[in-house]
Parts: C-alpha cells; sequence; structure tokens
C-alpha cells in the first residue's frame, strides 16, 4: 500500500484514523507498521469489529476460556477483551499521543449502548472504563444523545477524553461543542487545568446519505425527479461542511478563545462512517471533499486501500460551502425535514451499535462454554497419528485393506472418539449414548483402530481381515460395536436416520454421527436419506463427508469442491459447514456448531493419504495397503506418538430399556365367508400390535391407504413415518429403528421393495433382532395395473437372505395372526399381502405358528396334494370341490410359512398321494415352489403353477388363467398326474 496520500492528510491539517481494531493487528505488528509507515494516528474500536475479530479467529481463545474458568460472566469477558485490546492499541500509539502533544494518538473505547438514554449509568461506565484502561491517550465514546449530553460534559470534567458519536445535525453538534466549553470553563472555576483534555465530535456520514437517497428516490416520477436526482449522495458531505463552518465560528468566538489561552484543545470534528455503501458511488467520496485543519477521518482498511491508491491530497473542507448550503436549502424544499431525518438516524443509530454489542456478548458466551467443552482437545493430534499409524500397519499385516480412505478422515474420526462423541468404552449395548455409523464401510480400518485406542475392544488390530476376527473388512455386527452393517455404500445415512428417529422416540438426547465418503455421494439413497431428515426435522442428525476427491478408479464427480455437496444439502433444508478436514480446530469447531440443531451437514475437504508421501492424492492406491518395505518411511512420516488417548465415558442421560417382548394377544373378529382383503387385515393387526408394544413402529411408502399401514398412522402418529416415494431410505431407516430396540414393520407394494433390496440385503447381514416387512399387492391377482405394480420377486428376495421368515396370508384370519407372529419372531420377516378381497376360510382363534401349515381338505382317498399360498389358496380349494364332483379327492395345503416351510406336512402328503402340485402368483424362480423342491429328496412326481410369460393388464381372474395359475389349470393339472400311466405309485 502506497502510504504518501495518507501522510499528506496531515500536512493538510487532517488525521486518519484505522477504523478496525483487532488483536492480530496488534500482536502481528500490523498496527505499529501502519504508525510507523503509513502515518495513521489514531484507531477507534466497536462491539461490531471484535464480533468479527473474535468469531474468525483464535487470538482471543485463550483469555475467553481462562476468564470463563475463572467464574467470570459473557459481559464482564466482553468488556475485559475489549480493554486488553485498547490497552495494548494504546501502547503502540503511545509515540503518536507523545509526539503531537497529546493532539492525537488516541484509541477509542465506547461505553455500552444500552446506557444511551441513561446519563448516569454511562458516567459511571465511562469512570470504569477509563481506570481500567488506565492510559492517557483512551478517548471513551459516548453518544451525543440528549441523555448523553450531560454526561459528555460531567466525564470531560473529570479529565476522561470523550469521543462523542452519533452526531447527525449541526444543531447537536452545536450542543455538543457547547458540553465541550463548559466543560473546560467548570475546570478554570474549579481551578483544574484544561491542558490535556481531548474530545472529538464525531459525524455519521454515510449513513445520511443512505436514509436521504431513499427518501429522494421516493420523489422519482414526479414534477421533481430532476431536483431530487441532482441531491443523490450530496446530502452527507453538505452537512459536514455545515458543521465545520459552526466549528470555524466557534474557535474565532472570545469564549474559546479564552480557553486556548488557557492551553485548552480544540475539540475536533471526526467524519465517521466512511465507506461508501452505494457502488455507483465513488469509493473515496466521504475522504477527498472533507480534508482541512483540526479534523480527523476514520477509515476503515478498505476505504484506506482504495485513498492510498488513487486518492486526491488538497485542503477541501471550505470548498464549495455555498453549494453545501444550497443542497440543504434543495433538500428542504423537497420537503425533506433534515432535523427529522437526524433524530431517526440517531435512533436507529442506537438500535444499530446495541446489536452488535449484544451479539458480541452472546457470541462471548456461546464461544467460551464451547472452550469449556474443548478442554482435553490437546491430545487429538498425537490420537490422530496413533490411528494413522496404526490403520497402516494393520493393512499392510493384513495385506489387503484401505488405508487411504482411512488416513483421510483421521482428524474426524479423532475428533469424535476422544473428544466429542458421549459414550461408554466398556458398554457397546448402550443406548444413552452417541452413535457413530460409519457409511464409508471400507474405512473399517480406522474405526478398529479408534475402538482398540479407546480400550472398547481387546482383539488385536493386527487380526484385521482374518477369519477369526471380528475385525473384518467392512464392519458387520460380529463385532459388538457394529449395530448395522455397511460397506455397500449410500446406506449409513438412512440407518443413521433411523437411530435418530428411535432417540427421539425414547427421549434420549443423543446425537447420531453418519461418515459419508464423497464417492458414495452420488447414490441416490443418500439424497433420500437427507429429505428424511429434514422433513423430520432430525435435529441431533450430523451427516460428515470425507471429500478426499478420490474414488476407486479416479477422481470422485467435483474433486474437492465441496460447495456442490454444501448446496446440495441445504437444498433439502440442513445445514451445512464447509471445513479443512484435516484442521482440528476446524473440525471441532464444525462439531460443536453441529450442536446447534440441524440435521447438519459437515464437508470436510481431505486428502487421501494424508500423512504420507507417496499416497497423499495419489491415484491407483484405493484398496491397496503399503508394501512391508515402504511401511517405516510412511511410520515415520506420520511420526511417533508419545502418549495414548484417553476417553472418559459420558452417556446423554438417563435411559430404561423398554418391555421385552409384545404381551397378551390380539383379538380377532371376522365371519366365515366374509369378503376382506389381507392388506385390511394387516392394517388392523397392526393397530392392534401396536397397542401392545409402545416399541413397535411403523414405516411407509405413500401408499399407507392402499398397505392399510393408514390404521397404525391415526391410532400411533408419532410412531408412524411417512417415507414418501424413496424406498432405499425407508428400508435403511427401519433398520436404524430395529437396531435400537424398536419392531419396524415397512409396507409398500411388494413390487417396490425390489428397488430397495441392496438394503434389504445388508439389512440381512446387520441382523436385526426384529424386522418386518409387508409387501402388499403381490402377483398378478392385483389386475389391471399391470406389470409394474405386480411384485413377482419378493419370495425370493426374502428367501434368499440366510435366516429369513417368510409368512403369506391367504384370509383376513391368517393375515392378523401372521402379523402377529411377525411381531414376536427373531430376524427379518416378510408378510406378504393381497389386493384384493378373499374370503374368511379360518375361525378367529386359529392359530398359525411359524413354520406350519395348515391341511384345509384332506381324506384317506386324496390321489393328489395341491400345495398353494395367498390367493392361489382359494384357487386350490375351487379345484378341490371342482374334481370332487369328478370323483377325485384333493389334498389341499395352506403353505402360509413359504419359510420356514412344513417339510413334514409335505412329506406326508407326498406319501399318502402320488404327486404334488404347487400353485403360486410369482415367478416360477425362487417361490414356493424352489422352496418346495428343494426342502426334500422327492419321489413323487412334483407339478408347479407359476407365472412363466409377461403379464399384462386385466382383471384378475383373466390373469390368473392366463399365466395358468387358475382353479381350471390346477384341475388340468392334477386330472394329467393322476391319469399319467407313470404318475408314481398308488398309497397303500
Amino acid at each position: 500500500m502506497e502510504a504518501d496520500s495518507l501522510r499528506q492528510l496531515v500536512a493538510h491539517g487532517q488525521s486518519y484514523w484505522l477504523d478496525n481494531l483487532t488483536r492480530h493487528k496488534i500482536a502481528s505488528g500490523e498496527l505499529e507498521r501502519r504508525v510507523r509507515e503509513h502515518g495513521l494516528r489514531g484507531v477507534t474500536s466497536n462491539p461490531a469489529i471484535f464480533h468479527q475479530a473474535i468469531s474468525s479467529s483464535r487470538d482471543y481463545d485463550d483469555e475467553i476460556r481462562d476468564a470463563f474458568a475463572a467464574g467470570r460472566t459473557a459481559a464482564e469477558v466482553h468488556e475485559a477483551v475489549m480493554v486488553s485490546d485498547v490497552r495494548d492499541a494504546c501502547d503502540v500509539l503511545r509515540p503518536v499521543y507523545d509526539e503531537s502533544g497529546g493532539v492525537d494518538g488516541y484509541v477509542s473505547l465506547e461505553v455500552s449502548p444500552h446506557l444511551a438514554h441513561d446519563t448516569q449509568a454511562s458516567i459511571e461506565e465511562a469512570r470504569r472504563l477509563h481506570a481500567a484502561v488506565n492510559r492517557p491517550n483512551l478517548f471513551i465514546k459516548i453518544p451525543g444523545t440528549l441523555a448523553g449530553l450531560p454526561a459528555i460534559e460531567q466525564c470531560l470534567f473529570e479529565g476522561i477524553n470523550i469521543n462523542i458519536t452519533l452526531l447527525f445535525s449541526v444543531p447537536r453538534y452545536e450542543a455538543v461543542a457547547e458540553a465541550w466549553l463548559r466543560a473546560l470553563e467548570r475546570r478554570l472555576e474549579a481551578g483544574k487545568p484544561v491542558a490535556g483534555i481531548a474530545s472529538v465530535a464525531s459525524f455519521f456520514l454515510s449513513r445520511i446519505d443512505i436514509l436521504a437517497d431513499s427518501l429522494l428516490a421516493h420523489r422519482f416520477g414526479t414534477a421533481h425527479e430532476a431536483q431530487a436526482r441532482s441531491l443523490l449522495g450530496k446530502v452527507a458531505v453538505a452537512n459536514a461542511k455545515l458543521a465545520y463552518q459552526r466549528f470555524k465560528h466557534m474557535v474565532a468566538s472570545e469564549r474559546w478563545q479564552k480557553l486556548a489561552a488557557q492551553g485548552a484543545q480544540v475539540q475536533r470534528l471526526l467524519w465517521a462512517s466512511t465507506s461508501t455503501k452505494n457502488p455507483d458511488y465513488r469509493d473515496v467520496m466521504y475522504v477527498e471533499p472533507l480534508i482541512g485543519p483540526h479534523t480527523v477521518n476514520t477509515l476503515p482498511d478498505k476505504t484506506i486501500t482504495a485513498f492510498a491508491d488513487r486518492g486526491q491530497v488538497a485542503t477541501t473542507l471550505e470548498d464549495s460551502v455555498d453549494d453545501a448550503r444550497q443542497t440543504m436549502a434543495a433538500l428542504d424544499a423537497l420537503g425533506i425535514d433534515f432535523a427529522q431525518l437526524a433524530t431517526q438516524l440517531e435512533n436507529e443509530g442506537v438500535q444499530k451499535f446495541i446489536e452488535p454489542y449484544d451479539a458480541l456478548t452472546q457470541l462471548i458466551e456461546d464461544k467460551g462454554r464451547l472452550l469449556q467443552r474443548r478442554e482435553g482437545a490437546e491430545m487429538l493430534p498425537e490420537a490422530t497419528r496413533l490411528l494413522r499409524r496404526q490403520v497402516l500397519r494393520m493393512t499392510t499385516e493384513a495385506g489387503s485393506g484401505h488405508p487411504t480412505s482411512c488416513l483421510s478422515c483421521a482428524e474426524i474420526v479423532a475428533a469424535l472418539f476422544f473428544h466429542e462423541m458421549r459414550w461408554d468404552p466398556a458398554d457397546p449395548q448402550a443406548r444413552n449414548v452417541d452413535r457413530f455409523v460409519l457409511s464409508k464401510g471400507h474405512a473399517a480400518p480406522i474405526l478398529w483402530a479408534a475402538l482398540a485406542a479407546a480400550g472398547a475392544i481387546e482383539e488385536d488390530p493386527m487380526s484385521l481381515r482374518r477369519i477369526d476376527s471380528t475385525l473384518e473388512g467392512h464392519p458387520t455386527p460380529n463385532n459388538p460395536w457394529i449395530k448395522v452393517a455397511t460397506g455397500s455404500l449410500g446406506q449409513g445415512l438412512s440407518a443413521a436416520n433411523g437411530m435418530a428417529l428411535a432417540n427421539r422416540l425414547d427421549g434420549i438426547d443423543a446425537r447420531v454421527f453418519c461418515l459419508l465418503g464423497d464417492g458414495e455421494c452420488s447414490e441416490g439413497s443418500v439424497w433420500e436419506a437427507a429429505q428424511f431428515a429434514s422433513l423430520n426435522k432430525l435435529a441431533n442428525l450430523v451427516a460428515i463427508v470425507d471429500v478426499n476427491g478420490l474414488g476407486q478408479s479416479g477422481p470422485a464427480p467435483y474433486g474437492h469442491d465441496t460447495a456442490v455437496l454444501a448446496r446440495r444439502f441445504e437444498s433439502f433444508g440442513w445445514r451445512a459447514i464447509e471445513i479443512h478436514g484435516h484442521d482440528m480446530d476446524a473440525v471441532l469447531d464444525a462439531l460443536e456448531r453441529a450442536r446447534e440443531g440441524g440435521p447438519t451437514a459437515i464437508l470436510a475437504c481431505t486428502v487421501k493419504g494424508r500423512g504420507v508421501s507417496f499416497l497423499e492424492g495419489a491415484g491407483g492406491w484405493h484398496g491397496k495397503p503399503v508394501e512391508r518395505e515402504r511401511l517405516q518411511q510412511a511410520l515415520d512420516e506420520v511420526g511417533d506418538v508419545q502418549s495414548q488417548p484417553r476417553v472418559e465415558p459420558r452417556r446423554s442421560g438417563a435411559f430404561e430399556t423398554a418391555i421385552a417382548g409384545t404381551p397378551g394377544s390380539i383379538d380377532v373378529n371376522y365371519a366365515s365367508g366374509a369378503e376382506v382383503a389381507t392388506r385390511e387385515a394387516y392394517g388392523h393387526a397392526l393397530a392392534k400390535l401396536g397397542a401392545l408394544n409402545p416399541d413397535i413402529v411403523a414405516l411407509d411408502g405413500d401408499v399407507k391407504n392402499s398397505t392399510r399401514s393408514e390404521f397404525f398412522a391415526e391410532a400411533f402418529p408419532e410412531r408412524f413415518f411417512e417415507c414418501w416415494i424413496a424406498e432405499q431410505n425407508m428400508v435403511g431407516a427401519a433398520l436404524g429403528l430395529a437396531a435400537c430396540g424398536k419392531i419396524p414393520f415397512v409396507s409398500t407394494f411388494a413390487c417396490f421393495l425390489s428397488r430397495a433390496y441392496d438394503f434389504i440385503r445388508m439389512a440381512g447381514h446387520s441382523r436385526p433382532q426384529h424386522l418386518v416387512f409387508c409387501g402388499s399387492h403381490a402377483g398378478v391377482s392385483i389386475g389391471e395395473d399391470g406389470p409394474s405394480q405386480m411384485g413377482l420377486e419378493d419370495l425370493a428376495m426374502f428367501r434368499a437372505l440366510a435366516h429369513s421368515t417368510v409368512l403369506y396370508p391367504c384370509d383376513a384370519v391368517s393375515a392378523e395372526r401372521l402379523t402377529e407372529q411377525a411381531a414376536r419372531s427373531e430376524g427379518i420377516v416378510y408378510l406378504r399381502t393381497t389386493r384384493g378381497k378373499t374370503p374368511v376360510i379360518y375361525g378367529n382363534d386359529e392359530r398359525f405358528p411359524v413354520g406350519g401349515s395348515k391341511v384345509l381338505r384332506a381324506s384317506g382317498d386324496d390321489q393328489c396334494t395341491v400345495v398353494a399360498a395367498g390367493v392361489t389358496v382359494h384357487e386350490a380349494l375351487a379345484a378341490h370341490d371342482s374334481l370332487k364332483q369328478q370323483g377325485i379327492a384333493l389334498r389341499v395345503i395352506d403353505a402360509y410359512s413359504v419359510k420356514p416351510l412344513d417339510v413334514a406336512t409335505l412329506i406326508q402328503a407326498a406319501g399318502e398321494t402320488r404327486g404334488l402340485v404347487v400353485v403360486e402368483d410369482h415367478w416360477a424362480d425362487g417361490g414356493l415352489g424352489d422352496a418346495v423342491a428343494r426342502a426334500h429328496d422327492w419321489l413323487v412326481p412334483l407339478r408347479f403353477l407359476a407365472v412363466g410369460s409377461e403379464p399384462r393388464s386385466g382383471t384378475p381372474h383373466a390373469l390368473l388363467e392366463r399365466h395358468g395359475i387358475s382353479r381350471h389349470v390346477i384341475v388340468q393339472q392334477v386330472l394329467a398326474l393322476v391319469n399319467h400311466p407313470d404318475a408314481g405309485r398308488l398309497r397303500a
């Protein structure tokens, strides 16, 4: 910055002061350099400047933390911080004060703006601040309100230097000058010296033009528009020039001359609020026209730079005074009362002082609390190194793994596990703790390293990926700390949603942290989850995205541009915080801000492979460990660890476990033969179960009026979660709820569950205690909606899961009883319900144990057995009646438990009849037929009737006929089997 133009101001009688005091400027030597090299003559401070300095730096942290630790209030710390900086700035400016004989070298500190209309309180605070700073070159700022005038006079009388602020009008300036004169005269009368008493009267400029211009704009479109336009941006300078004329008149008076003869120095005019707010105006418009003797101009950094670069220096303050008078007269002629304008500005000005003053106090209070909570964070860099070292050693020992994906998030994991999270390393089953979900599951080594370092696991971290170790390549519940299996990317945030919901239901004030990778944010399920979290106001949910810029095979879609992801989260209603993910202070700040409520997304810009030179940002290392011969180099670059991090067990509050299981039994009441859809019965049963067990929750994908989960929603709205058309998140959230002890019922059309099958597959690996799915509108029997709505793969999907249960009721009674069984069954249970109504065939007291079946028709003359489930049970019963008229006895079995299958009953039927015909409204592959076929080495003929060709719209009856699963086709198949010469042996 060129300083010539700034230095030249002094030669023209004007001092320039800096309108920006920060501790950094003092500590870095910048303030001293400006004094020495650029001619700076003074500094003013205000709460808004302090707020910016404290919020954007750590320069004040130690003082704030120590003050709060000593029991001081936020207001006391606020004052202490300002006093400290002002005192230090006074010391820097002291040479200017001494050299100028007390004319310059001042630093200003204001009394609370809340006292602007309280004379006595202003005097008392001015005295206290004056004594606290204890420097001769201190100005106490008091606003020139009516109540401020006597305070100004009294303080000046007592020898306190005063900067009178918030002046807008010439009459008010004259009152201020009168207070100055009276104070000095009183001192003389009291035998006190007047030399060394300093004061400035501060006129605020840009605020005048802002309001005046807006009033002038009201005249646009009238006959006075040209006159109004000619005054734009001219009122403030004109007013200042006229104020200077009053100043000259005062110093020329005999009254002043007597005071000057006693050594009094003039009360200079100070131009404040000199930054140009209107971009159409010159950025030095409040400097160049107001240069003259006995004046001060306080300039913000931007204006200083502009004036140093292109400012023109000349004594201009008394130029165009007549024009100034004409400007004010023209303003009055347009009906704009400047006195009223000045009063409005004064009132607004007090409030504009109060708001940043209060904001600064609140900032200090918030920061003080945060800094107190950050006690112990000094060991986090050490913990970060430990995690990096352990990850490198583990993956090299295993010969596989993803070390670079771990190294990029080391600061984040260290901050969470060793500082931010409330958890107990001795209790992996605790509910009243913060939870961590590692959505980027390939970073499992750093999770194991953190748990080991915290003493939460006893397994040797070097056992990573061994078949006898729970420290697997991706997290699974084989390790007790893992509640949901991750590794199939894009699923963790949905599970975290469910956990946050469970916390809300149980009144647990704990947070759920989910660590994602930037690559997995290409998954649509992440944004399904983001929408759900926002709509459900999951304030205690924190998503942290490790934006390391690299995927498996190349760069991530947006590299390190965290703003892209921030905008996406914000568009879903999240609060987004962008940080440098290797700056521990930034990580801690973000985590602390996340406590304020959310959901919150922290977008952490990181470097893949951080800490090791040959890994940092390098491609081709995803999923590859460091070779043994290079391991030591990598460890040396990470650095040694001198101490072991500790975790203090913490809980989020008290929590009592709810009842275990579902007590009692539901009442079922249907008339025999009544036509009721099984989906209807499912809805009624679900609502009844909800009354028995408060841990039962329901989720639906915008079809609750079809699946009939609406009955539960109406009865228990706080336990029902509308997931809209986002089935992946619905399943993931249900899994998260299940991981927290809830019994979720997930309802949607059976066909739409296929969209979420990867989530269902991973739920299987998570092994929840209870997780129920209900797929309605299954099979071609739904009718006219056509193949897009027909669930034909669902039985195969759920049968393929290890340890799953698949139930398929055929009437309302079995639907209610099987829904009840589902609530009591462990693991994943799938219920298949039907759109159309079917007749009630069971009595209300009938029981339906899992793994059972019902033999609906049987006799000693049965020649063949039909095995059916759901809608085909009724087709089989109709076929039985038709065959009976032909003299053929048919056994009918309702295989309502598709998995586990009642194999014993089927074997008995096979032994007593000539063959088995399995009929199902499902694709031929993977359904009931395959379940029967693989259940036993059958020695009798098996026939399978299933959907084998592409369906189309039609009536349910026509579709059953078309696809060969109707009663007529069953009759034909049985006749062909019975009449075939090689159909098998006759029963004994």
